[in-house]
This record gives C-alpha cells, structure tokens and sequence, in this order.
C-alpha cells in the first residue's frame, strides 16, 4: 500500500502555495504525483438574479469580468505549480506515470469547486487542503466536506508549508468508524513513521478508550504504537487533540472526520469543524 496520486485543488489564491507544499511534501517519500487541479468557475453563474430585466450587454459586461478575474487566477495557479514543482525538485509532466521521482501536472476543468473537485479526488488517494478560515471560504468548505463524505477520499490540512511530514504521527483514537478508516487510509506514512502515539481524550465520567484492537491491527502492518489518554477538562476534544499533538512533538496527526456528520457539525459546532480552521500542524483526517 503506497501514495501514488495527490490532488491539490488550487484556488488562484496565496493559500495555494500551502496546498502546493503540502502536496510535494506528502508525495516526497512515495515517489508520488502531484496533480494540480484548477478549476474555472461557469461564467454564467456570475450573473446574479435581480428580479428585473437585464440588458444583454450588461449580461456580457458580468461575463466578460468573470472570465477576466478566473484567467488571472488560472495563471496565478499555475505559476505557484511552476514555483512549488522547483523547489520541490520535482518534474512537470503532460502524462503522469510511475517514476522514481515525484512528478505534477496541471490540468483545468469548469463547473463549480466542490463538485469538481470531489470528482477528480475520487481516483486519487489524497487530497491537500489549506485550513479553511476567514472570508470567502463557503466554496472551500463545501469541497472539504464534499471530498470526505462523497468521494471518500482522506485530506490532507496544513495551516503553512511544512517543514517535516510524517516523522513523528499521532493518531487521535476514539474508537469510531471514521478514526478506524483514517488509521487504514494513513498506512503509507504510519509505515514511514519513526515513532507512532495513539492519543485519545477522555470525556468525564468515561472510561478510556480501549486501545487493544488497533494496537492489534497496526501490528499486524508492522506497526509499534504508544499509547496516551489525555483529559478533555474544559477544552473542545479538537482543542485537546491539537495541543496532545503538540506536547507529543508530532508532525502528523490523523483522525476521523465528521463522526457525528457534517450538517450537525456545521450547525452546533463539532470537532472537525474546530479542526479544521484551528490546524497548527498536518492533519490527516478521513470520514
């Protein structure tokens, strides 16, 4: 089980250097490709609805801008390839195969960003993500959530550039279906790792996970694992998992995602929602 294909959904933005570095990083110990994807909203969709009669000129006015704006950002995009790919190291080709290198492309299509994306993530086995905060972020999110629970695919979040990836990984364990598929999808650098921690956060007045069985499976990969229970005490459980990480002096943590599902999460708040604009290191999340 390796890392063949990375997709990095790029934007046009500065965030895209994140997702760039991100990308080549996790790519770096599998020889992996890097397929940078951008995609071109439909023009169309620019023209907003007034209730009232538009003339066509000025409905081609309102195209003509949005075609303006998504060919800057296209070449913005690609640029940030061109810079990412050098200092990478790695080669920029037209048909990827396997190579002893890494290797990245670029390729555009239209629509709009979370449908596009989460179909071009369905044959790839990861997908880099900038944390999600700030303004002008619903488009992200939607892709976010859309990747995880309809493609299936595990992202990768990092709030910058990484400096390391995968030396030190931290697994948050809760015992669920969502943290279970994280650990199988995180095999490739679970493998890699020099040193593994199983983390869970203890909810008062609950028992401590039982760590038997996933200490059983990641042995059965080869796998040796410690293991830590942590207090939750007053913090949101994503709150204690990222400074459990910290403390722990990993590079990597993975985890599930939306274990209680997205819209209730994005409604009440939730772990993954916390996560994911609050990332201070890599998170390898996966539903």
């Amino acid at each position: 089980m390796t890392i063949g294909r990375i997709l990095a959904p790029l934007k046009g933005t500065p965030q895209d250097d994140v997702v760039l570095a991100t990308a080549f990083a996790a790519a770096k110990p599998f020889n992996a490709h890097v397929a940078a994807f951008f995609i071109h909203p439909d023009p169309r969709l620019a023209v907003p609805f007034v209730g009232i009669p538009v003339s066509p000129e000025v409905v081609q006015d309102i195209v003509d801008a949005s075609q303006a704006i998504a060919k800057a950002a296209d070449e913005r995009a690609h640029d940030a390839l061109i810079a990412a790919a050098g200092a990478a190291q790695a080669a920029i080709v037209a048909h990827p195969r396997k190579s002893d290198t890494v290797t990245c492309s670029f390729r555009r299509a239209q629509g709009l960003f979370f449908r596009a994306a989460a179909q071009a993530a369905e044959l790839c086995d990861l997908v880099a993500f900038a944390t999600i905060a700030g303004p002008d972020t619903v488009e992200l999110s939607e892709g976010f959530v859309e990747i995880l629970t309809r493609s299936g695919r595990p992202i990768l979040l990092a709030a910058e550039a990484p400096a390391a990836l995968g030396r030190k990984i931290v697994v948050g364990w809760d015992g669920g279906p969502s943290a279970a598929r994280a650990v199988s999808q995180a095999l490739p650098f679970l493998k890699e790792a020099q040193s593994v921690e199983i983390l869970s956060v203890q909810r008062a007045p609950m028992h401590a996970e039982n760590f038997a069985d996933l200490h059983e499976y990641l042995g059965l990969h080869g796998i040796a694992a410690s293991e830590q229970t942590i207090e939750q005490g007053a913090r949101q459980v994503g709150e204690a998992l990222l400074d459990g990480a910290a403390r722990a002096g990993a590079d990597l943590l993975v985890m599930g995602a939306y274990g209680r599902g997205p819209l209730r999460e994005s409604v009440f708040g939730g772990t993954t929602v916390h996560i994911r604009s609050h990332a201070s290191l890599p998170i390898l999340l996966a539903h």
